[in-house]
């Protein structure tokens, strides 16, 4: 087996034994263009060449796929999409794939690998663990279909972060326990990055942080679209489950007044039972467990 940078090529023989990962499918045919392009990144292929044609003669076949991308302050490689067909699982191809973006990341520079893996997929979590990878954060995904267009009157102490608040959204992460439980991270396209001063002060001037409270802060979301222009809550943190129900329909207010026709929010959140609790409450009709994995690198 070798491995080597994906080629135009490798996509529809990749495509095909990417097609049922989940149950729900699969997202690599639509991320493949994207992954093969990144100029901050590596789309990767493992070959085979032990099977044989018609003809009896030796030829290879692409039998994994996964990609990494350096984040923008180039300290991290984001390792994902690691798929192996179903005929060459349990041979440590993964494993190879994984050392492979690490090394990738190592000759760029990066201090940390981290990769995402879903609560239910035991086997990549081991996988993680064997190698070094330990869990920093778990998160939880939920997604709201139908959204009634009218929607209860929201606490009249929400509002949107103004660049005068910096310091007192600032003080109130710092103190946060849900934010020191989300590994000091946000969401952003199926990668989790580090959410520190600066992003925050980013997120503010682009209007999509909000608060629920002044002194003290009670709660802070922060919101953006996704790829398909759908609403996002990216973070969420609250001090109890009243507060986080007011966040979450203060963003979607925010949204109707956007857009009328939206009829669709995602949220993604470090876990907590409250949470669970309010989205059920809202109507959540898709939910999914996630774990941060991260690994400092050695040199």
């Amino acid at each position: 087996m070798k491995i080597r940078h994906a080629t135009k090529s490798d996509k529809e023989e990749v495509l095909r034994f990417c097609v049922n990962t989940f149950e729900w499918g699969d997202y690599i045919d639509k991320v493949w263009d994207f992954w093969y392009s990144d100029r901050n990144g590596v789309l990767l292929v493992a070959e085979d060449d032990e099977e044989y044609n018609i003809h009896g003669i030796k030829q290879s076949s692409v039998i994994a796929v996964s990609h990494a991308s350096l984040c923008p302050n180039n300290k991290n490689v984001w390792l994902e999409g690691i798929r192996v067909h179903p005929n060459f699982r349990h041979k440590s191809v993964a494993t190879q794939l994984l050392n492979t973006m690490i090394s990738y990341g190592k000759e760029r520079g990066a201090q940390e690998a981290s990769a995402i893996v879903a609560g239910s997929n035991n086997a990549s979590q081991l996988m993680m663990e064997s190698n070094g990878f330990g869990i920093i954060s778990k998160w939880s995904y939920y997604s709201i279909d139908r959204i009634p267009k009218r929607v209860d009157k929201v606490n009249l102490r929400s509002k949107v972060v103004t660049f005068e608040d910096t310091e007192t959204v600032w003080n109130y992460l710092k103190r946060s326990e849900i934010y020191k439980s989300s590994g000091k991270t946000y969401f952003n396209s199926w990668r989790w990055y580090s959410l520190d001063l600066s992003v925050l002060e980013d997120f503010i001037k682009e209007e999509k942080v909000l608060v629920i409270g002044n002194y003290p802060i009670e709660g802070l979301g922060i919101i953006s679209k996704d790829n398909n222009n759908g609403f996002q809550i990216v973070y969420l943190d609250a001090s109890n489950l009243n507060v986080l129900e007011d966040l979450i329909r203060f963003a979607v207010n925010l949204k109707y007044r956007e857009d009328s026709t939206y009829d669709r929010i995602q949220i993604y959140s470090p876990q907590r039972m409250s949470l669970s609790t309010a989205m059920q409450q809202l109507g959540s009709e898709r939910s999914e467990q996630f774990l941060l994995y991260k690994r400092v690198l050695q040199y």
